[in-house]
């Protein structure tokens, strides 16, 4: 293996390692649990340290927490396009990348030591932006970095991370508030965003490796016209090892999948239709067309609309479970933040549910998680007295509808990603050698958005009016509702 000779470009030590596809994959799942873990942490304790540090009446604890949910959802629903935007008119991810972690930081420390409600309203629109640029850029940067073949799997390992997040975060937040306090509970999240941290700069992309590599025992990188990527779906994809043999050691993770990936290969040649931007007006309208064209396929607008739906019901939990069991159980803040752990522990499984998507197919998976979700979100209307019987029910049917929502949103992503493959074949003058997969899934980050601001809010307003059982229903009836452009439009091979 050689590397090039220019001394102002020697290569970093353990290149092969920080630009690996394992370690990239292992710092975006950091990165989402990190953003699931600063999420969740402040669940539980909202309906405590509200009254208690703000002096905000009980009868209006809903109101806000609901409030600060809404503001988290549409910072992250304006945050994601324009993340999209930026990340894919951009030679790296980098930057945006890291300018979610700074929006978290500070946000981070708002929350800790403000002392009024706009100034909480404020520090839970800045964390809603940093998850939308989270989102959209880490699962941009995971399609560059990993094989068509794998995608199903490395998202479910991804998105798994903000699950586990979720699920730690209001167990551990819970605890710590109990035991030490409020300023306790943000200390652990700010060393969990100095572990993020750290990773984040470790990290080389492989687009920036390239920089270092001329050419190795596994091949040269070709730099011909001829050669440079174009998105293609997995149904087009012959073998990897036809463009690129990594049978020999070296940088093999590197290399990678090299003929699938535009990053791969940096800035693409100048006389290429994706050649340099040509501004930031023309980078603008290429924003506007690609994002139409992408809204016009039905496969996108579902799962969209997938992940919509499963947002939605994960927010409502976190709106109204906190306070109907402290109301029915008499729970405090470390029962309230552990009840979610029933709810969250199966999206562990998230990285299985991929594999198994990338074998059957999305649709299938999907309409399986909608179906489970449906049926024990109904069942779950049974659950009402100070028994231990309920209890045991309660979190029973919670845990299987986390197995059912922890199979909806990993496959629609990958799906999305198919769809994105096929159309850049089609419109390859538009999305350039590029493709479009942050701008994509920084749609599907707006869907997502929403969500976490309906969610909430429907799941509030029905809950103090007419009570739990009716909420349950309420949320059962919505989740059927995914499962028809789900059957329509998922998992098609034809480009709608």
């Amino acid at each position: 293996m050689s590397f090039s000779t220019d001394k102002q470009s020697s290569p970093p030590r353990w290149l092969a390692f920080r630009s690996s596809t394992s370690f990239i994959g292992a710092v975006i799942f950091i990165a989402t649990f990190t953003d699931g873990v600063a999420y969740g942490a402040i669940v539980p304790i909202l309906p405590f340290s509200l009254p208690e540090r703000l002096g905000v009446p009980q009868d209006e604890v809903q109101v806000w927490i609901s409030a600060l949910l809404m503001a988290h959802g549409l910072a992250m629903a304006i945050a994601s396009p324009v993340a999209g935007w930026f990340a894919d008119e951009g030679s790296s991810r980098r930057f945006s990348f890291f300018s979610g972690l700074a929006l978290l930081l500070a946000s981070t420390l708002i929350f800790a030591l403000g002392k009024s409600l706009v100034l909480l309203v404020a520090a839970r629109c800045l964390q809603g932006a940093s998850a939308g640029i989270v989102y959209t850029v880490g699962l941009a940067l995971l399609v560059d970095t990993v094989g068509q073949n794998e995608v199903g799997a490395w998202m479910g390992s991804a998105l798994s991370g903000m699950s586990a997040g979720v699920m730690i975060g209001p167990f551990i937040a819970g605890i710590i508030y109990a035991k030490a306090g409020y300023l306790a509970v943000f200390a652990t999240i700010l060393a969990v965003i100095g572990v993020d941290l750290i990773l984040r700069l470790f990290m080389i992309e492989k687009p920036s490796a390239r920089k270092w590599v001329v050419e190795s025992d596994y091949g040269t990188f070709s730099k011909e016209p001829h050669l440079q990527y174009r998105p293609i779906s997995r149904d087009t994809v012959s073998s990897q090892e036809d463009i690129v043999d990594t049978s020999t050691t070296g940088l093999q993770d590197v290399a990678k999948d090299d003929a699938f990936h535009p990053s791969d290969f940096g800035e693409p040649a100048t006389d290429q239709p994706s050649g340099r931007r040509s501004g930031l007006r023309d980078g603008f309208v290429r924003f506007l067309k690609t994002t139409a064209i992408l809204l016009k396929s039905r496969g996108i607008l579902a799962a969209m609309y997938g992940g919509f739906v499963q947002v939605t019901l994960i927010c409502a939990f976190d709106s109204i479970l906190p306070l109907f069991v402290h109301k029915t159980f008499g729970w405090e803040t470390s029962g309230g933040g552990s009840i979610f752990l029933a709810l969250t522990v199966p999206s562990l499984a998230a990285p299985i549910v991929g594999l198994i998507s990338d074998r059957l197919g999305a649709r299938v998976v999907v309409l399986a998680g909608f179906a489970i979700s449906t049926l024990t979100l109904a069942l779950l209307s049974l659950v009402g007295q100070d028994s231990i019987q309920d209890r045991i029910l309660l979190c029973t049917l919670l845990a299987v509808t986390g197995a059912g929502n922890t199979m909806m949103l990993s496959p629609l992503a990958v799906d999305m990603h198919d769809i994105v493959s096929r159309l850049g074949e089609e419109h390859y003058l538009l999305f350039g050698s590029g493709g479009a997969f942050a701008k994509a899934y920084g749609l599907l980050n707006v869907a997502l958005a929403l969500g976490t601001m309906l969610g909430p809010a429907f799941a509030g307003l029905i809950y103090d009016r007419e009570g739990w059982n009716v909420a349950m229903w309420a949320l059962a009836a919505f989740c059927a509702s995914g499962v028809v452009p789900v059957i329509l439009f998922t998992g098609k091979k034809k480009v709608y």
